[in-house]
C-alpha cells in the first residue's frame, strides 16, 4: 500500500513534469486519484497519427512494496492505440507484436482481453533523485517514434489488411 505521505510526493513530481512538458509546447491534463482513478496520472498529448487520430500517453508511478524496494521508483508510460483487434485477428496481431517487440529499443507492445492494443515502457529512476524532463522527454520521443513506426502496421494486421510477416518485412 502506497502512502499518503507517497502518493503527496508522486503528484507534485507530475506536477513539476507537467510545467516542464507545456514550456516544451505540450498540451497536458494532470489527473489526481480518486474512487474511479487509483494512481495520480499525467496524460500528455502526443499530436495526431497519419489518420488524424489523437494520440495520447499516460505517465503514472507504479507502485512498488515499500519494504521490498527502496532505491528505484518505476514511471510507467502507456498508451492506447486507436483500433480493436476482432477475435478473428488476434492470433495474427499477437505474432506481428512479438516480432515488433524484438525490434523497438524500449518498452513494447501487447494485447489486453478486450482486444485493445498497448505500447508500454517503464522508466527507473533513482529513489533518491527527482526525474529530469528533459531525460524523460528524450525517452518520451522513442517512445512516440516505436508508435510511429509500428501503429498503422499493426492497424492493418488488426483489419486483415496485411499478415504480420508482410508487416514486419516492410521494417527490416
Amino acid at each position: 500500500m502506497i502512502s499518503e505521505m507517497e502518493h503527496a510526493k508522486q503528484l507534485a513530481e507530475l506536477g513539476g513534469l507537467q510545467i516542464a512538458f507545456e514550456k516544451e509546447g505540450f498540451q497536458t491534463r494532470l489527473l489526481e486519484r480518486s474512487e474511479s482513478i487509483r494512481l495520480h496520472v499525467l496524460v500528455m498529448m502526443l499530436g495526431e497519427d497519419d489518420q488524424g487520430r489523437d494520440r495520447t500517453m499516460n505517465l503514472n508511478f507504479q507502485p512498488l512494496p515499500e519494504s521490498d524496494i527502496e532505491w528505484i521508483r518505476l514511471l510507467q508510460l502507456h498508451t492506447i492505440l486507436p483500433f480493436r483487434v476482432a477475435p478473428a485477428q488476434r492470433s495474427a496481431v499477437e505474432r506481428v507484436l512479438i516480432g515488433a517487440n524484438a525490434m523497438v529499443p524500449l518498452g513494447g507492445f501487447g494485447l489486453d482481453e478486450d482486444g485493445e492494443v498497448y505500447a508500454r515502457y517503464v522508466y527507473t529512476v533513482p529513489s533518491s533523485q527527482t526525474i529530469s524532463p528533459d531525460e524523460l522527454l528524450e525517452v518520451i520521443s522513442i517512445f512516440h517514434y516505436m508508435l510511429v513506426l509500428f501503429e498503422e502496421r499493426i492497424g492493418q494486421v488488426a483489419a486483415g489488411e496485411l499478415t504480420p510477416e508482410e508487416a514486419l518485412r516492410v521494417q527490416e
